[in-house]
């Protein structure tokens, strides 16, 4: 094989990859706000629910669970402290301490100093992070993996 047929199949490649992920992020934007939210909701209970029955250490992810907390607290217009972001994984809180300071260090999560008690700070997601968890979600949600979405323009129940 040439080459430039190594070269072509890899831009294919990298083109379909680009593909997917635009529509992704193209579902995740469709999907209604309120649904990728209730999802993240459902995904934390489910790791929770999991944890009943399992060792927390044998799936724990503590990044990803303090992610969806930050989505969540996010849409709910809550600010979360550090602690509060440690207490959502399941592992110590030195551990959690260390996936914070690393997704502060890859730009997932941002620290803001609280403008009122100068010792206490806030932690938030980035805005890049929260788009590409809506994208993920929405996702999951277009392959039948979450819930139904509801469809826009249609009057609520209380109309």
């Amino acid at each position: 094989m040439s080459n430039r047929h190594r070269h072509a199949e890899r831009i294919d490649r990298i083109a379909l990859v680009a593909r997917r992920l635009m529509e992704d992020a193209e579902r995740g934007a469709a999907t209604h706000d309120a649904d990728l939210v209730e999802f993240a909701r459902q995904t934390l209970t489910g790791r929770r629910e999991r944890d009943r029955y399992f060792d927390p250490m044998v799936f724990s992810n503590p990044a990803w669970d303090m992610l969806l907390v930050l989505y969540v607290a996010s849409a709910e217009g809550r600010t979360l402290g550090v602690l509060d972001c440690c207490a959502a994984a399941p592992v110590a809180q030195g551990v959690a301490l260390r996936w914070l300071a690393y997704l502060k260090q890859e730009e997932m999560v941002i620290e803001t100093r609280d403008s009122v008690q100068s010792r206490q700070t806030h932690i938030r997601l980035s805005d890049q992070m929260h788009r590409t968890i809506s994208a993920y979600l929405g996702s999951l949600i277009g392959l039948g993996l979450g819930p139904e979405p509801f469809p826009r323009g249609l009057p609520s129940a209380t109309e």
